[in-house]
């Protein structure tokens, strides 16, 4: 049988990056994200146009899956259009925690972060918000992974000061950066999704 994979977030940067390494054979992947998405030809993923402040929309879609991703998230907030941590990155992931409470088997992987710059404390303490939520309500199928920035050539913004830093990791500083590849990083989810261990889980 294939591995159910609900990913949150799942037409971002992130979620597309795991997308596209998880093959159809093997795994059953929908997306939730609250905007409608038109995907390639090939892309056999379930995608659902949701509000995960309304449970009732997508409850159904997770109550069976194997896993559930939060790629839910902000880098930073933008105040003029309402959008900060809170909103959209703490509560989005409490809305999956509070559905997956009440199964039985499904597992819960959240994107955090393996640290940042000063600047980036509230980005962090946001995600450390999550991880407390979820060892706290759900322990014993929690899953977090700790990457720095995750750059592709499909993201210039990200790509050119990644590849930088990645050359730069025998520098404690840069190290705990932790600068990964898209096509690396999501390498390692699938490892996690199979039963294995992961590098990434593994604060540094």
């Amino acid at each position: 049988m294939k591995i159910k994979i609900v990913i949150a977030g799942g037409t971002g940067f992130v979620g597309q990056g795991l997308i596209q390494q998880l093959s159809p054979e093997k795994f059953e992947v929908h997306s939730l994200a609250r905007h409608e998405y038109e995907p390639i030809e090939k892309d056999k993923t379930i995608y659902h146009t949701v509000d995960l402040s309304k449970p009732q929309e997508w409850k159904h879609i997770v109550e069976d899956a194997d896993w559930v991703i939060d790629a839910v998230g902000i880098l930073l907030p933008n105040p003029i259009k309402g959008i900060n941590y809170k909103n959209s990155s703490y509560e989005p992931a409490k809305y999956l925690i509070d559905q997956i409470v009440n199964q039985k088997n499904t597992k819960f992987l959240f994107v955090s972060a393996n640290n940042g710059p000063f600047f980036m404390k509230p980005y962090m303490n946001a995600k450390r918000a999550v991880e407390l939520q979820m060892k706290q309500d759900i322990p014993n199928r929690s899953y977090i992974v700790y990457p720095g920035i995750i750059f592709a050539k499909s993201r210039i913004s990200s790509f050119v000061p990644g590849l930088i830093m990645s050359h730069m990791t025998k520098l404690p500083y840069f190290r705990k950066l932790r600068p990964v590849s898209l096509k690396e990083f999501s390498t390692e989810i699938e490892l996690i999704l199979t039963g294995h261990y992961s590098a990434l889980e593994q604060q540094i």
